[in-house]
C-alpha cells in the first residue's frame, strides 16, 4: 500500500487537514481529507487553492473531458460554475 501524497491544498469541509492524493481499491486516483475517518471530504478531479469567484467554495478542480478539454471546475455540484484552462502549445 502506498502513501498517500499531499497537495498543500487545506480541505475545504473540516479546514484541519489536507487533501492528499489516494488510491481507490481498483488503482484509480482520488483526492480526499487527511483527517479520515474524522472529516469524508473526497473528489475525484485534482484540487487547486483557489476559491469559486461564483459561490466562494475554497477549492477549485482541473477536469479533463475529451469533449471540452482541461477546465477549472467548482467542485459544488449546485454552483456549476467552470473555466476554460489554455495549456501552453509544445515546443518543437
Amino acid at each position: 500500500m502506498e502513501k498517500p501524497k499531499d497537495t498543500g491544498v487545506q480541505c475545504p469541509q473540516c479546514k484541519k487537514g489536507n487533501l492528499v492524493e489516494r488510491k481507490s481499491r481498483y488503482g484509480k486516483l482520488f483526492y480526499s481529507c487527511s483527517t479520515y475517518p474524522d472529516c469524508n471530504y473526497a473528489t475525484w478531479n485534482p484540487p487547486v487553492a483557489e476559491e469559486c469567484p461564483n459561490c466562494h467554495w475554497p477549492v477549485l478542480t482541473i477536469k479533463t473531458t475529451k469533449r471540452r478539454g482541461v477546465e477549472k471546475v467548482c467542485p459544488q455540484k449546485e454552483c456549476g460554475w467552470k473555466e476554460q484552462i489554455e495549456l501552453p502549445a509544445p515546443q518543437e
